[in-house]
């Protein structure tokens, strides 16, 4: 298999060094695919992909995108990168409009390229197109959420990862969000969700890794999980097993 785009070695965080959440885990996402981090309240998913995107401290191991260890990197040298990240709250600015929105993610462009790369994301979000004049907080939950999407899609990221963007959204919102986020995969962007909405994300996703305790316990195909019995027992507390090993905490 090729060498992964996005990789953690032995990542250790937390936002206090004795207190680490996120536990030496390691993880591969390779080109093209699309990874469903999954785990039970607390086992430090949104930790997790807070790190990788450079928001939370390392205090052990690496993040590489690319080859390239982006480890000591600010959050908006990784985007440089091509590493985007679409947190589950305050991911826009609500009383912009959207245009002012995208204008302002934008600024990380030359000059040149800016309006060009708007009007591409108005192709491809015609929603946002339509209503450009309005304000982020005027908008639905799932406008609201293609709006941080298209933020984040602004720079043209190798890698897009999400933190919840189902949160608070009604059913029929939350499957028209997934499938964008698939066309989104689908259309060369190597995509990282971190999801509650098992079932639904389980259904658009190549793989899934499961936290729990902030130790990687299970890296699976994602076809056919639902219908097992594994992260049931992963997410009442079980060990599980990653790589066909069970795995006992080591420390």
């Amino acid at each position: 298999m090729n060498a992964p785009l996005l990789a953690t070695r032995a990542l250790t965080s937390g936002y206090e060094r004795d207190l680490p959440i996120v536990r030496e885990v390691g993880m591969e996402v390779h080109e093209g695919e699309f990874l469903l981090l999954l785990g039970p309240n607390g086992a430090g998913k949104s930790t997790l992909v807070k790190t990788i995107a450079g928001l939370v401290p390392v205090h052990a191991g690496a993040v590489t995108l690319g080859g390239a260890d982006l480890t000591a990197l600010a959050p908006h040298e990784r985007l440089r990168h091509g590493l985007a990240f679409v947190p589950q709250t305050e991911n826009v600015f609500t009383t912009m409009s959207i245009h002012e929105n995208l204008l302002i993610a934008a600024q990380v462009l030359p000059r040149p390229d800016r309006a060009g790369r708007i009007a591409a994301l108005y192709d491809m979000f015609p929603d946002l197109a339509r209503l450009r004049s309005l304000r982020a907080g005027q908008l639905s939950g799932g406008q609201r959420q293609m709006l941080a999407v298209a933020r984040a899609l602004i720079v043209g990221p190798s890698v897009l990862i999400l933190d919840e963007p189902s949160a608070g959204l009604a059913p029929k919102v939350v499957s028209e969000v997934f499938a964008r986020l698939r066309e989104i995969n689908r259309g060369g962007v190597t995509t990282v969700l971190v999801e509650q909405n098992v079932k639904a994300a389980l259904a658009i996703a190549d793989r899934a890794v499961v936290l729990v305790e902030g130790r990687v316990r299970l890296d699976a195909p994602a076809a056919g999980l639902a219908e097992s019995d594994t992260l049931g027992k992963l997410f009442l507390g079980g060990h599980g097993r990653q790589h066909g090993t069970t795995t006992e905490d080591r420390g």
